[in-house]
């Protein structure tokens, strides 16, 4: 039984750290493609990093979406990238853009409380944004390190060095009220929208591999009383 509930624990640990590391590479994906982050797009390994998580956390979407993930090989230099971001994200030229942020796609008011409900579960552990970002609580990318920041929380927790249940229902509750709710639009506006192949595919593997773990940490939070 101590072999057996061994492996157990350890299959947990390995399952909360492929989901952190999926986050912290989909919050990567959606960055500005300056230099630095481009070189982590561009040979290959941005791609395979995501396979080799998405195999120990979430194989069905591994076997399900062979197209999105070939779609995450960037190719051609830094500035084609570049052109592709901002043409898809920010100027509407040479065709119209989408927004990355969630007010653009799901209120559950208005802006002002929007914001103020992220920066409440933000504070709730301690974090804010970063000034010298100078971006707002709401865009894909603090939401997305949110997650990381979460998960991050879990696989400590999940030795028995602390209590992981704050750290599940916060995953539950963000997932269900933000990120699970506003990434289909988001999905469904790309779709008609953007060119790049790059973007498209790391929208549709964002909105897939939310959605799947959306309903499993709500099937963790049940089954262990969280």
């Amino acid at each position: 039984m101590n072999e057996m509930s061994s492996a157990m624990n350890i299959g947990r640990i390995e399952n909360a750290k492929a989901r952190n590391r999926i986050y912290a590479l989909l919050a990567m994906g959606f960055r500005y493609p300056d230099e630095e982050v481009f070189s982590q797009l561009a040979d290959g390994a941005y791609a395979d990093a995501i396979v080799n998580a998405l195999a120990v956390c979430a194989a069905d979407i591994a076997g399900g979406c062979q197209d999105s993930l070939a779609g995450l090989w960037a190719t051609g230099p830094r500035q084609e990238l570049e052109a592709a971001y901002i043409s898809a994200f920010e100027t509407n030229m040479p065709e119209p853009s989408i927004s990355l942020y969630e007010g653009s796609h799901h209120l559950h008011g208005n802006k002002p409380e929007l914001l103020l409900e992220l920066k409440s579960f933000y504070r709730a552990f301690g974090l804010t944004m970063a000034e010298a970002e100078n971006d707002l609580e709401d865009s894909l990318t603090a939401e997305l390190e949110f997650m990381q920041f979460l998960t991050a929380k879990q696989v400590q927790a999940e030795d028995g060095t602390l209590d992981k249940s704050p750290y599940l229902r916060a995953q539950k509750d963000f997932l269900e009220r933000h990120l699970a709710a506003w990434l289909p639009p988001l999905l469904a506006e790309a779709e008609g929208k953007l060119k790049s192949p790059f973007y498209k595919a790391l929208i549709a593997l964002a909105n897939n591999f939310v959605a799947l773990d959306a309903k499993a940490v709500k099937r963790d939070v049940a089954d262990r009383g969280a």
